[in-house]
């Protein structure tokens, strides 16, 4: 199957600027002569004269224009959010805000009524919609414990949660994926204890998908690769009803967040036993195998799936080259659109050439 592509491009932080419409322009033209592009994932610089000059070029090729809009992750002081606090760091150097803190889900109304609501993008691209993960450290990879969401976990036995880990207890790691990639974990409360974090998020899309489809746009959703999601809070399947599309980041070769062998790595290294991913992954989690069947996962969610692939090698950080990305074009052969993560900006001559 040929592929059609949506794009992401990276126009900057809230406050400052990668490149200029110019720059942006000119690079597109030359992808654009050699590939066939669907949607573009633009964002989140909020200088309206670049985001209105980009928007109309990229409609008169043709092109649907979403939002990238970042939620629960810490960039720019652009709104005010509560970050979430863990076990002993009461909001101290903490990167991922509460989702159930109610006024977050107004503030980040609120900033794209202020910067973007004016502009005639296509949708809203919603980015980092999940607890921190075990990258950002071991407790802040089970969530947040302020006030609120303590009161929220009713149903929840917490002390003996927070009893299991500071213990590392291996209870917090077992259990079986079911045919949408959600984890159910074989100890009742530590099972209890997710499902109600999972849907804090689920609860907070549902909120701003409601929002935005009110204003006529299409909305799509980024996701941690299927092995991963869940355990970020990330409910594949309920998320899946809530939006238009979803893009799970199939990042094989990304050591840096969101990359699997990056956050499998900080997974397992707090557990003696890492049976999540060794029992129901032989080979390990990037093995051809175990990528098919994360796939299979996701194949039932009820939305449009839109793998995402790296395409932008960065030393150190992705190791991605023309080859893997001919290898992840062939996995996924059957998808009808693949994502080329994280900015077509940057991409090389030699990688275009095999798309």
């Amino acid at each position: 199957m040929s592929h059609q592509y949506t794009l992401q491009l990276h126009t900057g932080s809230f406050l400052k600027a990668n490149y200029s419409a110019a720059q942006i322009m000119e690079k597109c033209d030359a992808i654009f002569a050699r590939i066939k592009v669907k949607d573009l994932i633009l964002g989140w610089n909020t200088d309206p004269e670049l985001n209105r000059t980009l928007l109309d070029y990229f409609h008169t090729k043709g092109v649907r224009v979403l939002l990238w809009l970042p939620i629960l992750a810490k960039s720019d002081e652009v709104c005010e959010i509560t970050y979430a606090t863990t076990l002993s760091d009461q909001d101290k150097n903490a990167h991922f805000a509460c989702p159930n803190h109610i006024p977050n889900s107004h503030a980040i109304i609120t900033l794209y009524e202020q910067y973007f609501a004016n502009l005639p993008f296509d949708g809203v691209f919603l980015d980092k919609i999940r607890f921190a993960s075990f990258a950002e450290g071991y407790e802040q990879g089970f969530g947040c414990f302020c006030a609120q969401c303590e009161k929220q976990m009713h149903s929840v036995d917490l002390p003996y949660i927070k009893k299991l880990i500071q213990a590392h207890d291996n209870k917090l790691m077992r259990g079986e994926y079911d045919r949408y990639g959600r984890y159910h974990f074989a100890d009742f409360q530590v099972n209890t204890f997710y499902k109600r974090r999972s849907q804090y998020i689920t609860d907070l899309v549902f909120k701003l998908a409601a929002y935005f489809n009110s204003r006529k746009l299409v909305v799509g959703a980024d996701l941690f690769a299927p092995i991963l999601a869940y355990h970020v809070g990330q409910n594949i399947k309920e998320i899946g009803k809530l939006v238009d599309f979803v893009k799970p980041m199939m990042y094989t070769h990304t050591e840096a967040p969101s990359g699997i062998p990056y956050e499998y790595h900080a997974y397992i290294t707090h557990f003696a036993q890492s049976e999540a991913f060794t029992k129901h992954f032989p080979g390990g989690p990037l093995s051809r195998e175990s990528l098919r069947v994360q796939m299979e996962y996701i194949a039932n969610v009820p939305a449009h799936v839109v793998p995402g692939i790296e395409i932008n090698p960065i030393q150190g950080i992705c190791h991605t080259n023309a080859e893997t990305v001919k290898d992840h074009l062939s996995l996924f052969a059957h998808y009808s659109t693949i994502a080329l993560c994280w900015d077509i900006m940057q991409i090389q001559d030699a990688i275009l050439a095999v798309l």
